[in-house]
């Protein structure tokens, strides 16, 4: 994680103080437990809001994925549907790019299709489908990542797989 992508906060409530430092997602986590420890209310808040947990994800994503600074590979993709291995597949490269193994969260067409073994075409036919679920979204450099929305359906995907 280069500098300039690191957040870092100081908080002080009374005796209790944090200094934390990493990304926007790791930072928020660690001030939203930091919070809830000074106010029991907030805990009620942390059920509502849901953010990816990296290590967590990583755990569910053992034995079907496997990472590497080529990108992700699917272990079980000749079992998976194109929807699911699309977005097995970005969920490996956003857990990969968390855990600074690899250097984006997003994947071309092109990489879809070899990471799942499944045809550019079929790969075109799904794309579109999960655009407008909100499932993943298109970068500006033409390649697709996963939604928040689509993190957390992958997420509970996961234990079906």
């Amino acid at each position: 994680m280069s500098g300039q992508n690191k957040l870092k906060v100081h908080l002080e409530f009374g005796e209790a103080k944090a200094d934390i430092e990493g990304d926007v997602n790791q930072v928020f986590e660690v001030i939203v437990r930091f919070l809830t420890k000074i106010y029991p209310n907030l805990e009620t808040v942390n059920k509502l809001v849901y953010t990816p947990d990296v290590s967590s994800l990583a755990a569910k994503l053992i034995g079907k994925v496997e990472i590497t600074t080529e990108g992700p590979i699917l272990v079980l993709r000749n079992e998976m549907s194109a929807r699911d291995a699309i977005c097995t597949a970005l969920l490996g490269a956003y857990v990969g790019n968390k855990l600074g193994k690899l250097s984006k969260d997003a994947l071309s067409s092109a990489e879809l299709a070899k990471i799942t073994e499944k045809a550019r075409k079929t790969i075109s036919n799904e794309v579109p489908k999960l655009i407008t679920e909100g499932i993943i979204e298109r970068t500006a450099e033409g390649e697709y990542k996963l939604t928040v929305l689509g993190i957390r359906k992958t997420e509970e995907k996961m234990a079906c797989l």
